[in-house]
């Protein structure tokens, strides 16, 4: 039989196993979370410097002033992110917020964006004979919105009949790669 002493030091041992496993395991959640962090921080930089070099080449006024919210909104956001200002960041989420709750004018917006930052795709889809509620909807997909997101945020219960349409009128067929992956694959 195993004395006390030796039962003993196998439990410590097996805890202290343990907690270096579970310590191992938080720390790469740490480092992956970390990651993804520094990883959307470089995104947003570069969308924010792409806005800002539009904005230059841009010479109507209002998409400039349109450019130039949207480059300043990403700014404010990246500092947040940064400093960790929870209240900054609550400011500009709360801006966003107010932003897209705008639907129509955010839609209308968005396709003025694209319209200027990826002349070519918006071209590609007029060719097919979109219309500019269509194209609007191919923008949210070109922003990283799924199906489900865009029929939520537009409120719209026909959304996938809709997507059918834009799907036939641009020759993809139902095998075809999703239509999310296609408008993206439009970005140059």
């Amino acid at each position: 039989m195993l004395g006390w002493k030796v039962i003993l030091s196998i439990v410590l041992l097996a805890a202290l196993i343990l907690i270096i496993v579970l310590q191992s395991l938080w720390i790469a959640r740490y480092k992956k979370s970390q990651r993804q962090a520094q990883d959307l921080i470089k995104t947003l930089e570069m969308e924010r410097a792409m806005l800002v070099r539009l904005r230059d080449q841009v010479e109507y006024k209002d998409i400039r002033q349109l450019l130039e919210r949207r480059a300043s909104l990403i700014g404010r956001l990246l500092a947040a992110g940064i400093s960790g200002d929870s209240q900054q960041h609550e400011s500009v989420l709360e801006e966003v917020g107010s932003l897209v709750a705008e639907r129509e004018t955010f839609m209308q917006e968005n396709l003025q964006l694209y319209e200027r930052w990826q002349p070519a795709m918006i071209a590609r889809l007029r060719e097919c004979g979109l219309t500019d509620e269509e194209l609007q909807i191919c923008c949210l997909y070109a922003m990283g919105l799924n199906g489900k997101a865009i029929q939520q945020y537009t409120g719209d219960g026909r959304h996938y009949q809709n997507v059918g349409l834009i799907r036939k009128k641009l020759g993809l067929g139902e095998h075809d790669k999703n239509i999310d992956g296609y408008i993206k694959s439009l970005i140059k």
